[in-house]
């Protein structure tokens, strides 16, 4: 596909750099040398704003699929996408960087996107919200994302000292139907699991399946029966927008909510919003979190607009016993090295915006569907060629590090066993190594009686 990506932002580089392999990119930034890893890009640049309407016909944006607009201007957004669509753009994209948030009377995105005729309107700080309470709402979740409007899901989960996964060799679980285990993280690397393999405390093992099923197997196997049963109870660094957002989304939950926050003013507005305990104070103060008892909660969620804060008080939490912590990190290289200090779960506002405007392109084409750890590992919807003999699955196995989740037939989820046969026409969900991803396609796309045997 054809896509035109204006802007001179972070976000506009990432959701480049996520496209630019699979697609006919081109970049309309208002300054080629004001990001170095411009240089780095394999796609056309184009210096201009996106707003003229001579420079969108340079990027040829009347043969755009897609025109994703993400400056750091929302007006510039907003104007960029109308001149999109009056050169016949097909579909577009508006990053807008302000918060809707109710309480301030913001203009809904639906409004806003049928009044000018937008496609999508991609709030960053908002899909940072989704993301956070989508994970933290599951006991001991690592990671949760969802295909098929809900009917696949995805989980990651911690294997815990003491828990079932973690003494009982693979074959011997009572894996439920609906749930299979796909890959498998020891430190750095990942591997398929076996039914001869025992995982090792702190491994961190990925399901897909039911997610009512996964939930429950998830808290039955990984999780030490310490943990087992969910206090509910979180405490929020960093009273923001994406603060905010979390703690309204965790109280309509049901859950016990604290809030830590530096500004009196933003204390007072945060205490009018919100049926929770709101604390003036830093987050990062060790004396304060041990008066407030943070090793009773069982998630802390440090969100303040500061990387390098965020970081302090995760360690800090780590450090005083907190169960699950979960950090913002806005800037690349610092989601990166969040993770390789043991910080459980790490997000960004600009990473959750990419992987949702990355989303709404994979629907246009299924066949790369999500990005996990950090663009790691890959999940990829292939549908198997009409040439594709039925095999049944336990023949089939990748050369490479990937696995089958699920399979889709007649647009309907079917969840595979080892004796589930394979067909024309069936649209498998593999989750294996990005770096892999091509090989694994070709894999798929063979004639299974190339397949060498053993589980997939």
């Amino acid at each position: 596909m054809h896509i035109v990506v204006a802007g001179e932002s972070e976000l506009a580089i990432r959701i480049t750099e996520a496209l630019q392999h699979s697609h006919d990119v081109v970049l309309v930034t208002t300054d080629p040398s004001s990001a170095a890893r411009i240089d780095t890009l394999d796609v056309h640049v184009i210096e201009g704003t996106p707003s003229s309407l001579t420079v969108l016909r340079e990027a040829q944006a009347e043969k755009a699929d897609f025109f994703i607009a993400a400056s750091t201007s929302d007006e510039r957004n907003i104007v960029g996408c109308i001149a999109a669509d009056q050169l016949g753009a097909k579909r577009r994209i508006c990053v807008l960087n302000a918060s809707a948030d109710p309480a301030l009377d913001l203009l809904d995105d639906f409004s806003l996107a049928s009044s000018v005729d937008i496609n999508a309107v991609i709030r960053p700080a908002e899909n940072l919200i989704n993301e956070v309470l989508r994970i933290v709402k599951v006991p001991g979740a690592l990671d949760v994302r969802t295909f098929m409007g809900g009917k696949i899901g995805l989980l990651k989960a911690l294997v815990e000292e003491g828990s079932e996964m973690a003494k009982t060799a693979l074959g011997d679980l009572k894996v439920p139907s609906g749930v299979r285990l796909v890959l498998v993280q020891r430190g750095d690397s990942y591997f398929v699991p076996r039914d001869e393999h025992v995982l090792h405390p702190d491994d961190r093992v990925m399901l897909v399946g039911q997610r009512r099923r996964l939930v429950r197997f998830a808290r039955q196997s990984c999780r030490s029966p310490f943990h087992q049963k969910e206090k509910r109870r979180a405490m929020i660094c960093g009273g923001g927008s994406v603060g905010l957002g979390v703690a309204r989304g965790l109280r309509e939950a049901g859950w016990w909510v604290k809030i830590i926050e530096h500004s009196e003013a933003r204390c007072s507005f945060l205490a009018e919003q919100l049926d929770c305990l709101v604390l003036k104070g830093d987050g990062s103060d060790i004396d304060l979190l041990r008066e407030e008892h943070v090793e009773t909660t069982s998630a802390l969620i440090a969100v303040t607009n500061n990387d390098e804060k965020n970081l302090l008080i995760s360690l800090i939490a780590k450090q005083l016993g907190v169960e699950r912590i979960i950090t913002r990190a806005d800037r690349l290289v610092n989601e990166r090295v969040f993770d390789k200090v043991g910080i459980d779960v790490v997000l960004s506002a600009r990473g959750a915006a990419v992987r949702s405007i990355v989303s709404d392109i994979v629907n246009a084409d299924r066949e790369h569907v999500a990005e996990l750890e950090h663009g790691v590992v890959s999940v990829l919807d292939i549908e198997l060629p009409m040439s594709f003999r039925p095999t049944s699955l336990k023949l089939m196995s990748p050369p490479t590090v990937a696995s089958i989740g699920a399979v889709v037939r007649q647009k309907k989820p079917v969840y595979p066993k080892d004796d589930t046969e394979l067909r024309p026409g069936d649209h498998v969900l593999v989750v294996g190594l990005t770096q892999d991803e091509d090989a694994t396609r070709a894999f798929f796309m063979a004639s299974p009686a190339t397949a060498s045997s053993g589980a997939a």
